[in-house]
């Protein structure tokens, strides 16, 4: 483990995880520093977390070749190797300790990141091939066409597939769909229903621009990494965000889309008392209401706030990573 963390994969992977914590850390304090509350501006701040640590290293050593050697580490402002072969409890080294936060992390990603992935996209091809029938697909139809006047979608691209749950998801591939459940649409009046097809056109047209996807896939990157972890999850959260901003703009509705976000929220009996949770998929399933009720709840909170004007974020966002890089230079 020692000639590993000594090597330059090694260092590689440790300098990741402190150039993301000190990059996090830097980027909350200037969303407070300047005010900086829309998502767009967010998403943006918070890509350097994923990014910059990943080109980092190999930059400073490709511009810098003596930036690992003894001589910079006992000038630089933290060197790993210092803390990380130090003794605790007995002789054991303090990377052996910390060892177990990239472990429980990686094993984070897998269960609840990759897994569900293929979960979601299993549920969805077969919730997208079931069909209703002929005699609600009529009403259902025309209910959904007036929801859909005046938005630019295509409403022959709207398919309506047999659940009783409210679903709603999209496809954002090269024939982007919207896939609605007649549960949602009979519980959806005609301006709930068009705000809740406004997010997800907004959520088909911020595809075209894949932040998330090249975040997710550099992410995969530091898949040990439990700031990239918290960084890339705040980010799709920012993405809903964006697209009720989008949904308001398309539908000029902006008390229809706060209602719609509140009848999607977790039914009160949803959630699990804790003295009756028997099972881990109990606790999961409970810890997961409980995160996506936050989540919808954040949403509402903030769409009064959608139409504030928001001070420029060029200047802070180049200081910000100008700090960011001059301070990660003497991480090693």
């Amino acid at each position: 483990m020692n000639s590993f963390i000594s090597s330059y994969w090694g260092m590689y992977a440790v300098q990741m995880l402190l150039h993301s914590v000190i990059a996090s850390v830097l980027i909350d304090c200037a969303f407070v520093a300047w005010d900086l509350r829309s998502p767009r501006v967010k998403q943006r701040f918070r890509f350097m977390v994923i990014f910059l640590p990943v080109v980092s290293f190999p930059m400073f050593q490709l511009l810098f070749p003596g930036r690992g050697d003894v001589y910079f580490r006992l000038g630089s402002l933290l060197d790993s190797n210092r803390w990380l072969f130090l003794e605790v409890w007995g002789g054991v080294p303090v990377l052996k300790v910390l060892l177990v936060i990239p472990a429980i992390t990686a094993a984070v990603f897998v269960l609840q990141e990759l897994v569900p992935i293929v979960i979601s996209q299993l549920e969805q091809m077969r919730e997208a091939g079931e069909t209703v029938d002929d005699e609600v697909d009529g009403p259902m139809a025309r209910k959904v066409a007036g929801a859909m006047a005046g938005l630019p979608f295509n409403e022959n691209c709207v398919e309506i597939f047999d659940d009783e749950d409210l679903v709603l998801f999209s496809n954002t591939g090269f024939n982007p769909r919207i896939y609605v459940s007649t549960g949602l649409i009979k519980s959806f009046s005609t301006d709930h229903l068009q705000a809740a097809f406004a997010h997800e056109i907004g959520h088909i047209q911020r595809s075209r621009k894949p932040t998330l996807i090249l975040a997710y896939l550099i992410r995969t990157l530091m898949f040990y990494n439990p700031v990239a972890m918290v960084e890339f999850r705040k980010l799709a959260q920012e993405e809903e965000k964006v697209c009720d901003d989008i949904a308001i703009a398309l539908t000029g509705k902006p008390e229809a889309v706060v209602e719609a976000v509140n009848m999607l929220r977790p039914a009160p009996e949803e959630f699990i008392p804790a003295k009756h949770r028997r099972s881990f998929r109990e606790i999961v399933s409970a810890f997961e209401q409980y995160s996506l009720d936050v989540l919808l709840k954040s949403r509402v909170q903030r769409i009064g706030q959608s139409l504030r004007s928001e001070p420029d974020w060029g200047v802070p966002y180049f200081i910000t990573m100008t700090l960011i890089i001059g301070i990660n230079y003497y991480v090693v």
